[in-house]
């Protein structure tokens, strides 16, 4: 059969499904559109009467917190009579025995953020210190590496490597340092 003649065939046989489907609906003459009647009940009466506000609470005066004194200075105590530094007698006070402490509890699978590597100790320790002094756990680690010490910058552990990576990110945006996150050994505080 010729393709032509399959086409006109095919095109014959879309018209005369389109025409049983549709003509019906066209010619059954029945009003499509339909009234919807909706009951709008009444608009609510809103109540005049003036609303009162509410007399304000008084609260008692709160007690003064006694200052706190300075480091060092002698603090009165009422059941002990002042003396002055000169009058008190130093007593060597007896260490208390070391209790047995068991290495810190890090969890297996720690992580640190490693910041930095310094051949320069100095520079290290100051990027440690400015760490310290913002909150962050940071400490450093020596290493000889290919002959040569090295210092690196570590700020951690964490317990898992999604808040390694988010205090990553965090050290970013404060420091503009990339860091690298590591596992952590538990035994010698390194990755």
């Amino acid at each position: 059969m010729d393709d032509k003649l399959k086409q006109r065939l095919i095109g014959a046989l879309v018209l005369i499904i389109a025409a049983v489907v549709f003509l019906p609906m066209l010619l059954s003459g029945q009003d499509e559109t339909v009234r919807v009647e909706v009951e709008v009940p009444e608009a609510p009466v809103m109540d005049e009467t003036e609303i009162r506000t509410a007399a304000p609470i008084e609260m008692p005066e709160p007690e003064p917190v006694p200052d706190i004194p300075p480091p060092g200075e002698i603090v009165e105590n009422p059941e002990q009579p002042v003396t002055s530094p000169a009058q008190v007698e130093t007593k060597p006070v007896p260490e208390p025995p070391e209790p047995e402490v068991a290495a810190p509890a890090i969890a297996e699978g720690s992580w640190v953020v490693q910041l930095g590597s310094f051949s320069g100790a100095a520079n290290a320790e100051a990027l440690r210190d400015t760490l310290v002094s913002q909150g962050y756990n940071a400490y450093t680690l020596s290493a000889r590496v290919d002959g040569s010490d090295i210092t690196r910058v570590f700020v951690g552990p964490l317990i898992d490597r999604a808040g390694a990576t988010k205090l990553r990110d965090e050290l970013a945006k404060r420091h503009g340092m990339q860091g690298l996150v590591t596992a952590y050994d538990v035994g010698t505080g390194k990755r």
